[in-house]
């Protein structure tokens, strides 16, 4: 397998200017950049610039991939977390941190969990990654803490650490109904649909929520109006002002209660893998009485109308389909068991036999016929 390196920056509160951007330019000669983005892939070499000084630049999220290992995700948030006490649970681990600025309020979530080359599937389309995991920005600066939780998950699961010590960090509310970025995030680390299921168990309800703009319009009713004169100013002089998120950072603080219900910790990783393996095993039960339930249904049907499903197989075999032949097949190895102890039994190998004499170059139906016991091996 040859090496593969992609990385790629995202600016989302605004461009990055033109004197940061001639800092980006110095970070790799060879990267596509725009005050919106940088991108560039390796297949040999690897990307010397700082990233973390990148986002402090202007960038708002970063995403490096190797196919022998690296899955790194840093996202800036220039005000620092919402929540930082609910919040700091998830940090308890060198590969999921808050990176503080030395100054300000600001700093960086770092996610890379540990992988052998070759633990985890390959990425063939690396470039939409950062696009669809971009949203868990606004997330977490909304208070969600289903990001930081699946962040924790992906580092408490890999190779580093012991599954009968390590212990989950806080559930959020909601894991049973993950947004389309954060499910991004599970898949991009491999978090199986079981295991969150099975993590999902302990995961409060959502709170109720009143009308998100209304409580935000009272909220700014009380600001200091210097405060809110210079929000304004802000963001009339300069189109591209980052004010916003200043002012949700603010509003967030101000609220005075953490916005996301969580319950605590009380699970190993092996007992989770454990709840995952029962949910994976009763869902495979229930999915093969549904799929012994549909079949039972499509024998009777086919017992009812046998010549239907005979015009239906020469109808196909003259499409010249190569899938078509395995259908063929398979359809009449489901009428042999419809019409089995039945006085049409024997109807299915006949048409198999009556497909074959017309076709003989057809060596692909002939395999698919054979396979299904119509034809001597």
């Amino acid at each position: 397998m040859s090496e593969y390196q992609y990385v790629a920056f995202r600016a989302v509160d605004g461009p990055v200017s033109e004197k940061n951007l001639e800092y980006m330019r110095r970070q790799s000669s060879r990267a596509e950049i725009t005050p919106r983005s940088f991108e560039n892939e390796y297949h040999y070499g690897a990307f010397r610039g700082d990233a973390i000084e990148m986002l402090r630049r202007g960038y708002d999220i970063h995403f490096h991939y190797a196919n022998f290992g690296v899955r790194k995700l840093l996202i800036r948030l220039p005000h620092g977390l919402p929540d930082p006490g609910p919040a700091k649970p998830y940090f308890a681990d060198d590969s999921l941190q808050f990176l503080k600025d030395k100054q300000g309020p600001g700093g960086i979530v770092a996610i890379e969990p540990i992988h052998e080359p070759g633990e985890l599937e390959e990425i063939w389309e690396a470039d939409a990654i950062i696009e669809r995991l971009v949203p868990l920005r606004a997330e977490i600066l909304d208070g969600d803490l289903r990001p930081l939780y699946l962040a924790h998950l992906a580092v408490a699961c890999d190779e580093d650490h012991d599954p009968e010590e390590t212990v989950e960090a806080p559930v959020p509310a909601g894991l049973g109904a993950l947004s389309y970025a954060q499910q991004g995030l599970a898949e991009l680390y491999e978090l199986s649909e079981h295991l969150i299921a099975a993590a999902a168990q302990e995961s409060p309800p959502m709170s109720k929520r009143t009308d998100a703009a209304a409580e935000l319009a009272k909220w700014l009713r009380g600001q200091p109006e210097a405060t809110k004169d210079a929000w304004l100013v802000s963001f009339v002089a300069d189109p591209n002002s980052a004010v916003r998120a200043e002012i949700m950072a603010a509003y967030g603080k101000g609220r005075g209660e953490p916005s996301w219900p969580t319950v605590p910790p009380s699970r190993t990783i092996a007992q989770l893998r454990i709840a995952a393996e029962k949910i994976a095993h009763d869902s495979k039960r229930k999915g093969d009485a549904k799929a012994a339930s549909q079949r039972e249904k499509r024998l009777v049907d086919m017992a009812a109308d046998p010549k239907r499903i005979l015009r239906e197989t020469e109808k196909i075999v003259a499409e010249r389909d190569t899938d078509g032949y395995r259908q063929i097949a398979e359809m009449l190895a489901d009428l042999r068991d419809a019409l089995a102890g039945t006085g049409q039994s024997g109807l299915a190998e006949k048409q198999a036999q009556k497909l074959r004499t017309a076709n003989p170059t057809l060596l692909m139906l002939v395999s698919e016929l054979r396979r299904q016991g119509f034809l001597p091996k």
